[in-house]
């Protein structure tokens, strides 16, 4: 498995954080709009991600819920367009599709951590950081982390500590709930 530290951040706009990623020297990667589609999993999350509706990967991964900075532990799949359809039902059938996700994404890059600006619908904007731990680096990895997280001021900023498929299925059993 691949592990990274994790951090997300509700933000009304990225108006303020825009100038603050180009002073340190962050780089722009691109824009992706991506669907999740969660599968029910005994341990951890699964889900098939598509990616500008070219690329899929199957995920799973292990994470707390915990409104701090965390270490997710993932692994990722390419999956071939031709196989999608099929394993999507599979996956379906198999252990039951809980929500789907759709976000924009702006992925911007520095160091070894993605910065990710999403646009998540029905949900709102967040700022999500990933870290990717190289090998046994875990030390070198939390000083950039929190280097970034101060540099971006999102230390002063409520954390969140679920998954965005997490906010919708609770979204949708308050919706419910008063019907």
């Amino acid at each position: 498995m691949t592990r990274n530290i994790e951090l997300k951040v509700f933000v009304n706009s990225f108006a303020e954080i825009l100038p603050l990623l180009k002073n340190m020297g962050a780089k722009f990667e691109e824009t992706l709009r991506q669907v999740d589609t969660y599968y029910g999993s005994a341990n951890g999350r699964l889900k098939i991600r598509e990616i500008n509706g070219r690329n899929f990967e199957l995920i799973f991964y292990e994470r707390p819920n915990s409104r701090t900075s965390r270490i997710s532990d993932y692994t990722r799949i390419d999956v071939a367009p031709e196989q999608l359809h099929a394993l999507k039902g599979v996956l379906k059938k198999t252990f039951g599709e809980r929500v789907a996700v759709r976000k924009e994404r702006k992925l911007w890059m520095h160091g070894h951590t993605r910065i990710h600006l999403d646009k998540v619908e029905s949900l709102g904007t967040f700022i999500e950081l990933e870290t990717v731990v190289k090998e046994e680096r875990l030390k070198e990895a939390r000083m950039e982390h929190n280097k970034i997280v101060e540099s971006l001021g999102l230390s002063r900023i409520e954390k969140l500590g679920v998954s965005y498929s997490d906010m919708l299925l609770r979204k949708k059993q308050r919706r419910w709930a008063t019907e």
